[in-house]
């Protein structure tokens, strides 16, 4: 599948900061939605690429073609044992950070 790494895509938003995660940041969390109310988080621990370094992609082709009825954008999670966190139809994408 071809889209963007969601590390990089928080980055270009300032949702992520370049220099590692420290204190409380630890706790900020990142919550996918879809369209049809399904919805995922990955902490930004697991995204940071100097702590947990998850692969999560959000995509737009695959196999060289528009996604159909999956998209216009799905999250995948490529290394993931089983795609329970990938997301269909990608409504929207918050950064959650901790009190």
């Amino acid at each position: 599948c071809e889209g963007v790494a969601l590390p990089a895509l928080l980055r270009a938003a300032n949702a992520l900061p370049a220099e590692p995660l420290r204190g409380g940041q630890l706790a900020n969390y990142v919550l996918v939605a879809a369209r049809d109310g399904y919805r995922v988080v990955f902490s930004l621990a697991e995204l940071e690429p100097t702590l947990g370094n998850h692969k999560v992609l959000l995509v737009d082709r695959c196999a060289g073609r528009p996604l159909g009825d999956d998209g216009p954008l799905r999250l995948i999670a490529p290394e993931e044992s089983r795609p329970a966190r990938w997301v269909r139809q990608v409504h929207s994408i918050t950064v959650v950070t901790a009190p």
